[in-house]
């Protein structure tokens, strides 16, 4: 089934200036589509960027979830054990996976804290080829389009795509989920491949679970019996791979996604986090990445219903966990990255509108989507999230008395940037609020901690003096726009 024929990205020298480069634009455009080889390397290289650049982390989680509790399971150096780990409602299979990563680099030679996570980064670049080739498949062989190309440029660019380079669970699940939506519209064995990719995903992110009934459902409604066996099939897998590990580490076949469950419903968990309203993933996320705006309505419309009646399991997969996840009081846009993700590729695979000619709206619409993704790219691939925190575990780890005491003022040990980048002997941090450190420097002197660590603003001087500390170093976030990102580093005074 053919969706339609893709225009010119370029209008007429008449209209427009800058003709020549705008030509040349239409061409590569409209060209045939790209070899698999020529263009699984394009998208490889659209993420080196990102695994060049885009150092540290982009929330405390990505670290002290899955960098550091892997790094500890990879060389049994200290990591911080947060209460997720204390309560087991964390899955211990992807930092086992990122731990045979920090192995096999380290047995080639890597030792450098920052070099060694731009390797893992490659790694999970490869890893997000998978849904790229899937894509590929689909555009070109079956569901073949006149002129795939902008589809596969759209697809490449789009920053929402490249957060997966990042070494965390939810990333990881991302590439794993967008590929599974993309093979449910194949031929069963690439259903069950599908369903395999899901299943991991769901021991990476438990979550991601959701999208299975989803899938299921419009597979059952097509009648594509065959396809909905494949694909239970399929996850059986991983949903077996957790229970096993659950089994092992905590006695309980699939214990910690019901714990999960239970702290998040039962415990009040997520209550104590920021709320959202209903229709936060939208405005924020479904409103951008679509380019449902005034005066594109019409024309982004006939694309997304065209993407979809291609990719109706995948569109009602990630509907479908949007709808469920709204309705949930703590929101944040990372946590719907694969179902945002998979209506990228749903407006991809639309971008042929059924008319031949374009029209203004559908050239400014096509422009606008691109835009955005575009500017998603930059911030993906060269944002350096968390970056004074990460120089301040840097620093540590350089200084030769550094034993892994050190008390952070207005935070807590998860302030320190990870323990993979201090990697510092035992786990001897901890916290205080400003109020109690100023009355046990009061009660006491000097505290026992060599190195203290301040969060957001300095030290007052008299407190400093009292506290016998002088600042050796501070650090601040990227153009220092939050103030939660600086980081000042004391050390007793000799």
């Amino acid at each position: 089934m053919r969706i339609g024929s893709v225009v010119p990205l370029a209008v007429s020298a008449r209209q427009h200036a800058g003709v020549n480069v705008a030509g040349r634009l239409a061409a590569v455009a409209q060209g045939p589509p790209w070899p698999l080889a020529t263009w699984l390397l394009l998208v490889f290289c659209l993420r080196l960027p990102a695994v060049f650049f885009a150092d540290g982390f982009a929330y405390p989680d990505q670290q002290y979830q899955y960098i550091d509790p892997a790094w500890h399971l990879a060389t049994g150096q200290a990591w911080h054990r947060t209460w997720e780990w204390i309560d087991g409602i964390r899955s211990s299979v992807y930092p086992w996976l990122l731990a045979a990563v920090f192995r096999g680099l380290h047995a080639v030679g890597f030792e450098d804290p920052m070099w060694t996570m731009r390797a893992v980064r490659a790694v999970h670049a490869l890893v997000s080829l998978l849904p790229a080739w899937w894509f590929w498949l689909f555009v070109v062989r079956w569901r073949p389009l006149q002129a795939p190309r902008p589809a596969l440029l759209l697809f490449a660019v789009s920053g929402l795509l490249i957060t997966g380079v990042q070494a965390s669970g939810p990333a990881f699940a991302t590439s794993l989920v967008l590929a599974a939506a993309i093979a449910m519209q194949g031929r069963p064995l690439f259903v069950f491949a599908g369903g395999l990719c899901l299943g991991l995903a769901f021991c990476a992110r438990f979550q991601d679970a959701l999208f299975g009934p989803g899938f299921l459902a419009v597979l059952l409604l097509q009648r594509r019996w065959s396809a909905a066996l494949a694909l239970a099939l399929g996850c059986a897998p991983g949903i077996c791979l957790q229970g096993c590990v659950d089994l092992a580490e905590h006695g309980g076949f699939l214990a910690t996604p019901w714990r999960y469950l239970q702290s998040n419903l039962e415990g009040g968990a997520a209550e104590k986090w920021t709320k959202q309203p209903f229709w936060f993933y939208w405005a924020a996320g479904v409103v951008p990445v679509l380019g449902l705006v005034p005066g594109c309505l019409r024309v982004a419309w006939q694309r997304v219903a065209a993407g979809a009646s291609a990719m109706p399991v995948a569109t009602v997969g990630a509907l479908g966990h949007l709808l469920l996840h709204s309705c949930i009081s703590r929101k944040a846009l990372r946590f719907e990255y694969p179902a945002l993700a998979i209506l990228l590729a749903v407006l991809c695979a639309g971008l042929a509108v059924v008319s031949s000619r374009q029209s203004a709206a559908a050239r400014w619409h096509l422009r606008l989507v691109s835009a955005v993704h575009v500017a998603l790219f930059l911030w993906a691939s060269f944002w350096f999230g968390n970056r004074s925190a990460v120089q301040a575990a840097l620093w540590l780890r350089a200084q030769p008395t550094f034993a892994g005491e050190v008390l952070v003022v207005d935070g807590d040990p998860t302030s320190l940037g990870g323990y993979y980048y201090s990697r510092p002997p035992v786990d001897r941090a901890r916290g205080l609020g400003r109020g109690p450190f100023a009355e046990q420097v009061a009660k006491q002197g000097p505290l026992p901690e060599e190195f203290v660590v301040a969060v957001r603003e300095p030290l007052a001087d008299d407190l400093r003096e009292q506290a016998g500390l002088e600042l050796a170093v501070a650090f601040h976030g990227v153009f220092s726009l939050r103030r939660s990102e600086n980081r000042f580093l004391y050390r007793r005074r000799r």
